[in-house]
């Protein structure tokens, strides 16, 4: 058999007309299917803004820590000592006065 003979003869069939009972079935499967389908999914804002509000938190917290821990008297004379003991005091009294003239 030829490829145009096969594509004629498939072209000529006719499928016959379901059954009413098939019908029946089918739309019937097919509501009690739409039936157990997953919830819509929740809005936007309901997903997503108690995780920006969160997220909107910790970064102030964090802004908060981070401005409050300035450098304390200590941390100033480990690094003057540090300077001195590496031969750069020179340069740390200088960079120290520049800052101070500054503010």
């Amino acid at each position: 058999m030829k490829n145009i003979d096969l594509n004629n003869a498939l072209n000529a069939y006719k499928a016959p007309e379901p059954s009413d009972l098939l019908k029946g079935r089918i739309l019937r499967a097919a509501s009690a299917q739409a039936d157990m389908a997953a919830p819509a999914p929740s809005s936007f804002t309901k997903r997503f803004v108690p995780i920006a509000a969160s997220l909107l938190a910790v970064c102030a917290i964090g802004y908060g820590v981070m401005q409050g821990s300035t450098p304390t008297e200590p941390a100033a004379a480990a690094w003057q000592e540090a300077a001195h003991d590496l031969g750069f005091h020179d340069v740390y009294e200088w960079v120290e006065t520049e800052e101070s003239q500054s503010q």
